[in-house]
């Protein structure tokens, strides 16, 4: 089983202690800063979420985002898997600042990390930055109150090398002011209903009218697109900078049709994978830009070993 990490993502774009002694190092083998190295969770509380409770905050869970509740000294996640907490401590919180992109596959585990469903609250010793909590100090609870035990491996996989097609790339530089720079401490709260989700640089939107991205370079335009791809885009174009993206891709077209949207022309049928990774070359080749498929490393994080926590 792998599992890929989920992403904050724009709507509709199939885009979340401690022991006494703790090792410092990150996931990546990088020695913890000093201050990083000491921080500990000195109160925690860790317990299971009945079906009731789960179904109220159905919404809550699957938004991920870690943040319900916390403050500069408390950390609160509501009615998680331990598989969105291990995704949001050791991969979108893997350099401990909070990274919406991050897409690193996990694989192992048994069945129940993907739907027990687990209720945390921590108090740290002092203020603590937003990173920290999520990232350092959750790893080091799951660690230690979930036994978890990973290691991170590299594999050759397929994968698709995004490359400038001939006659050199059509892309239209960012505009300052195009989109609403994206605060990695203070992401945007969801827009209200009926609103559309403003312009975020660096993210995406998949809507009625095509698939746009803004303010992104070439890499983060290829984490974007792997959302809709079935295997991981790397950026091989050698274009530097950051551009205002517009593709002629829409949700029908990646199997993601919009709620409320009657199109009669419609296929009665989800495009497989062939179908959505022939749109997505076909919109690129306006852009001067093709997708080829070849092997390359991929990145895994593989779970060793985890437990179900005793309840305090």
């Amino acid at each position: 089983m792998v599992v890929g990490a989920a992403a904050l993502t724009a709507p509709t774009v199939v885009g979340i202690l401690n022991p006494s002694a703790v090792r410092a190092q990150s996931p990546q083998g990088a020695p913890a800063s000093a201050a990083v190295a000491t921080a500990k969770f000195e109160v925690t509380s860790v317990k299971p979420c009945g079906a009731d409770v789960a179904l109220g905050r159905e919404g809550e869970r699957k938004g991920g985002n870690g943040q319900g509740g916390s403050s500069p000294d408390r950390l609160h996640l509501s009615c998680q898997t331990v598989m969105s907490l291990v995704q949001w401590a050791y991969v979108n919180f893997s350099n401990d600042r909070f990274n919406p992109l991050a897409a690193t596959p996990i694989s192992g585990g048994p069945a129940w990390i993907n739907s027990d469903l687990y209720e945390i609250d921590a108090k740290a010793e002092g203020r603590q930055t937003r990173g920290t909590m999520n990232g350092f100090m959750l790893r080091a609870l799951l660690e230690d109150r979930f036994k978890l035990k990973t290691h991170r491996e590299t594999r050759q996989v397929p994968v698709y090398a995004l490359t400038v097609a001939k006659g050199g790339p059509k892309l239209q530089r960012f505009r300052e002011g195009s989109c609403v720079p994206f605060d990695r401490d203070h992401p945007l709260p969801p827009p209200e209903p009926g609103k559309p989700f403003p312009r975020t640089c660096g993210m995406s939107q998949l809507t009625s009218k095509g698939f746009d991205a803004y303010g992104v370079t070439m890499p983060d335009f290829c984490r974007l697109l792997s959302d809709s791809l079935d295997r991981t885009a790397v950026d091989k174009t050698g274009v530097a900078g950051k551009f205002d993206i517009h593709l002629d891709l829409f949700p029908a077209d990646l199997g993601h049709p919009v709620p409320g949207v009657s199109d009669p022309g419609a296929p009665a049928t989800l495009p497989d994978a062939g179908d959505i990774s022939f749109a997505v070359r076909t919109a690129l080749q306006k852009l001067g830009l093709k997708l080829q498929a070849v092997k390359g490393p991929g990145e895994f994080l593989v779970i060793d070993g985890v437990s179900r926590p005793s309840q305090n």
